[in-house]
């Protein structure tokens, strides 16, 4: 409750101060913008390489999810009859 009072505050603070609104975007072009940038580029390559070694797990248990389906196949069959 007091943590939503605080926000609504600084919102409030904010919408009715320009030179706050002015500061706070200044803060994100030059701040927050680039080093969002620059996380996204570091953890570029390795979100790459995770989606690669997905695809490729997921291919090699194709043939059991195979398999899997076909039992619950039967299995449903089974319970018809």
């Amino acid at each position: 409750m007091l943590l939503k009072s605080v926000v609504q505050f600084a919102v409030q603070k904010l919408a009715n101060d320009p030179e706050a609104r002015a500061k706070v975007a200044r803060v994100v072009k030059e701040e927050i913008v680039p080093q969002a940038k620059q996380g996204w580029e570091q953890a570029k390559p390795e979100l790459e390489n995770i989606k690669a070694q997905l695809k490729q797990d997921w291919e090699q248990a194709k043939p059991q999810r195979e398999k899997v389906i076909e039992k619950v196949r039967d299995l449903a069959k089974k319970q018809k009859n």
